[in-house]
């Protein structure tokens, strides 16, 4: 799929005490010319019969900062188990969607597309509290010490009251693992909330611990922020 609607990551082999995820998400960067026009074409989909049988939370989202990529525009869908998303993703050849994607084929450029497992998902859910997400894109060499790490700094900054939002630990099954094998977000109610509470996150004790944990295990590749614009349930 070149001109898609829909871009955001795998570990298996082991389960969490305390926060467990389960579930997959579909990530689908584009480079979109004309936001607005996007946005009423994505809005007619998701009211059509093919949208309101969807199964997934689709968020369209555009990228406030995002370093060299030429992807201004994220297409996220969250699928609550495999059979969503396959459900899901045989659905983009059905009609409804190819006419999608011929009348939107002159205004979207696919930039990537992968599909990320859950492994850690954890804070507050509700929209409001998750209108910005910062997300870090990397390379992890041992998935399991590194899921172990960010364990216990994502639980020390719950416990400052440094977690505005969700928070979560996303790893490649499909895409380009030479860009990233792993992803970690954390939401946000406001661009001044994420701001301020990465700054936080950056001079406290728990953040200089994980930093020595897993600096020969992970490689950051991008820092990208983005601003939710519409979610479609």
């Amino acid at each position: 799929m070149k001109k898609i609607i829909f871009s955001f990551l795998l570990i298996t082999g082991f389960s969490f005490q305390s926060i467990n995820a389960a579930g997959y998400i579909a990530l689908y960067s584009l480079e979109v010319a004309d936001q607005n026009a996007y946005a009423a074409d994505m809005d007619e989909l998701m009211s059509s019969d093919w949208g309101q049988a969807f199964p997934g939370t689709v968020t369209l989202a555009h990228y406030t900062f995002n370093g060299y990529d030429d992807a201004t525009h994220a297409v996220v869908i969250n699928y609550e188990n495999e059979a969503d998303m396959a459900k899901g993703t045989d659905s983009f050849y059905e009609p409804a969607f190819g006419a999608f994607l011929a009348k939107t084929a002159s205004n979207v450029q696919g930039v990537e597309q992968s599909l990320n497992r859950k492994l850690i998902s954890g804070g507050e859910n509700n929209p409001d509290n998750n209108k910005v997400y910062t997300l870090f894109r990397m390379q992890v060499k041992d998935p399991a010490s590194y899921a172990k790490a960010y364990m216990k700094v994502t639980e020390a900054q719950q416990e400052s009251g440094n977690m505005d939002g969700a928070y979560g630990l996303r790893a490649q099954i499909a895409g380009s693992q030479n860009y990233y094998t792993h992803y970690a977000f954390i939401g946000a109610s406001n661009m001044q909330s994420a701001i301020e509470g990465m700054e936080t996150l950056y001079s406290s004790d728990s953040f200089a611990v994980f930093q020595e944990e897993i600096s020969d295990n992970r490689k950051l590749m991008n820092t990208s922020m983005i601003k939710v614009l519409k979610v479609y349930n």
